[in-house]
């Protein structure tokens, strides 16, 4: 039987940073709308996504294994490439494996469904977490596949931007707004170039099992540009946004995200054919999406704090 670290393993616990920072976000924007906030609203949102990340995580896995796309060789083989390994390494039974991602799935769903029993308007939920629920399904299930076909940039672009975010702000508050929606897109846009420069070591290994991703069908050189246009466009967008005070102006400080960007992207340019040396890359653009969450999350709490 595997072991207890073996299944935290399976979940990839490490990319949980794209999903929670935005359920932060949207409640710290709610809050600074109405003064009010629903602890146990936070909790089960932050749960409930939790699951449908972990089920699309292993999902995932499950099919790269059945195409054989996660059998690559040694050298590509890192905390950022091939999933979470415990298939390919015979750690976990498949069959095991694929129970408890459909009993993920199924955990999340229930969460979002009391969500949308509990709370006011919660067809906004039910709508929102169908949504979201259905593209997590589908990111590599057939019959869309949509990583695939090329379309996960998008995917997680939607999920963990104005999904998320809107989904934690009709928790706490029961309506839309459009500022949650216009604060999550350079949150989405920093997780899909995250997924993107992912991809990129597995551009030549990944169409053996018919997965074409973005890397696969354009090449690595205009996937660092694409690369440099998300993230570019992610700040450029937040600081605007802040600029026109479409979204609070405190929010600007989430540009510090700029830091380990540079740095990404400096590396990127440099060693974006060669695996592992563009490892830094790939950190340096997950630990912007932290911090630029984190960073935009304190900014709507100081604003709430001090009426600005």
């Amino acid at each position: 039987m595997a072991s207890l670290r073996t299944w935290f393993k399976a979940v990839q616990p490490r990319s949980f940073i794209a999903s929670l920072v935005g359920v932060a976000l949207g409640t710290s924007i709610a809050w600074r709308e109405s003064r009010s906030f629903d602890a146990i609203g936070l909790v089960l949102t932050a749960i409930g996504v939790v699951c449908l990340h972990a089920a699309t995580n292993m999902s995932n896995d499950s099919i790269d294994f059945r195409r054989g796309v996660d059998d690559l060789p040694p050298h590509l083989v890192s905390p950022f490439t091939g999933g979470a390994r415990v298939l390919p390494d015979r750690a976990v039974p498949f069959e095991a494996h694929r129970r408890v991602w459909i009993g993920l799935y199924a955990a999340g769903g229930l969460i979002g469904l009391v969500l949308s029993m509990t709370r006011p308007n919660g067809w906004i939920l039910l709508v929102l977490g169908g949504i979201g629920g259905a593209i997590g399904i589908f990111y590599t299930l057939p019959p869309f596949a949509l990583q695939y076909h090329g379309v996960g940039e998008v995917a997680v672009a939607f999920i963990f931007g104005p999904i998320v975010v809107l989904g934690a702000y009709a928790v706490q508050v029961g309506a839309l707004a459009w500022e949650p929606f216009l604060a999550s897109i350079p949150l989405g846009l920093l997780v899909a170039a995250f997924l993107l420069v992912n991809e990129m070591p597995e551009h030549v290994t990944d169409p053996r099992g018919g997965k074409r991703t973005v890397p696969a069908r354009i090449g690595l050189e205009k996937s660092l540009t694409l690369y440099e246009i998300l993230v570019g466009s992610a700040l450029v967008l937040l600081a605007v946004l802040a600029a026109s005070r479409l979204i609070s102006w405190v929010a600007g400080i989430g540009l510090i995200a700029l830091i380990p960007l540079a740095r990404a992207r400096s590396v990127l340019r440099v060693h974006y054919r060669e695996y592992p040396a563009h490892i830094p890359a790939n950190a340096g653009t997950i630990q912007a999406v932290l911090l630029l969450g984190i960073a935009m999350t304190v900014a709507y709490l100081i604003s709430a704090v001090g009426n600005l």
